[in-house]
């Protein structure tokens, strides 16, 4: 079977075995994907400098298998970025974490209609690696993200979040009272998003 090739978010790797590893990432269309990576811990020449890394950002070649049910096998893995400033500071490193985590528990293999949930972790991501106010950038990504989901309604207060794009999140930064939303709400919509992925993903614990 041919080769195929697209860009990917890393999500979540696993060791398996020796030197193998299960790789679980978002495809460009929002799609969930398991790969294989024979010998990922070994091979410097197609999996090396630590690149199967979550939140990372990679175009992954791979083979699908002639067996259903079965993971696809990754051949080649090339970085497009690493967000690096990320890693550097762990309150970031922390909410990346954060956000690669809840759209693992809700993606799904095969579902090729929500390149938003692709888009909202990438921009997610890049705000995260520039944010000056963690807390802040939080909120607005579990607002986004439980707005995308169809579980939350809007209310007077999330307005702003939900009408600005999380990579113009620094803007926020100017609104009203803002302080004391984050006060009020940051722990409350952290919980909610939380016990949501625990509804959406049986798995979650």
């Amino acid at each position: 079977m041919s080769e195929k090739q697209d860009r990917f978010i890393i999500l979540r790797k696993i060791k398996y075995g020796e030197a193998d590893l299960i790789i679980h990432a978002l495809g460009s269309n929002g799609a969930k994907f398991s790969f294989m990576a024979r010998s990922a811990l070994k091979s410097k020449k197609r999996f090396g400098g630590g690149i199967l890394e979550p939140i990372h950002y990679v175009t992954l070649t791979y083979r699908e298998s002639s067996e259903p049910g079965k993971m696809k096998t990754l051949n080649e893995a090339i970085l497009i970025d690493d967000f690096k400033e990320i890693r550097s500071d762990y309150t970031k490193l922390e909410l990346a974490l954060f956000v690669v985590n809840c759209v693992s528990h809700v993606s799904q293999e095969g579902d090729a209609n929500s390149d938003f949930l692709f888009n909202l972790t990438g921009h997610s991501l890049r705000a995260v690696s520039t944010t000056l106010n963690p807390d802040l950038l939080k909120l607005h990504f579990c607002l986004k993200f439980l707005h995308q989901q169809g579980v939350i309604s809007m209310e007077p207060w999330m307005v702003p979040f939900l009408k600005t794009n999380i990579a113009d999140n620094t803007q926020l930064a100017k609104v009203e009272n803002i302080h004391d939303v984050l006060e009020t709400y940051l722990d409350s919509m952290e919980s909610f998003i939380l016990q949501y992925i625990k509804t959406a993903d049986a798995g979650f614990s």
